[in-house]
């Protein structure tokens, strides 16, 4: 069973996004395990003992470790997760600031979001994923 991981720092973010995950799920027949973050640095710990997550939904402004430090820090343990990684962000400058311009190839989502384009991003994300195997 693969993991979805929420690094999010916003609790009822976090209570809206399980269900959604779930009726995500369900509605194509998926069996995936979520897991809860609620910043970068606990994300990291989970990841190292862990191992890589099937996808991450990453908020980019968080304290402790924000999105564009954990993905960093991952990348130099040789860990790239940005292909299965969808960004949250509810700030308009957030992923240039603080991921560069590469951010912007990466699947992001602007907060807030309605459900059917929760999906639809969340859709791409594992088609993406799957042409890329």
């Amino acid at each position: 069973m693969k993991t979805i991981l929420i690094v999010e720092d916003n609790a009822q973010v976090r209570e809206i996004l399980v269900p959604m995950l779930e009726m995500w799920m369900e509605d194509r027949a998926l069996r995936m395990e979520v897991v809860e973050c609620c910043h970068g640095g606990e994300a990291l710990a989970w990841i190292k003992a862990h191992g890589k997550p099937g996808l991450m939904l990453l908020d980019v402004r968080m304290p402790v470790m924000d999105g564009a430090t954990l993905l960093r820090e991952l990348a130099q343990l040789g860990i790239d997760l940005r292909p299965c990684t969808l960004l949250l962000t509810g700030y308009a400058d957030d992923l240039e600031d603080h991921l560069g311009s590469d951010a912007l190839l990466m699947k992001h989502l602007r907060k807030p979001f309605m459900a059917p384009e929760f999906f639809d991003a969340l859709d791409g994300l594992m088609q993406s994923l799957k042409q890329t195997r």
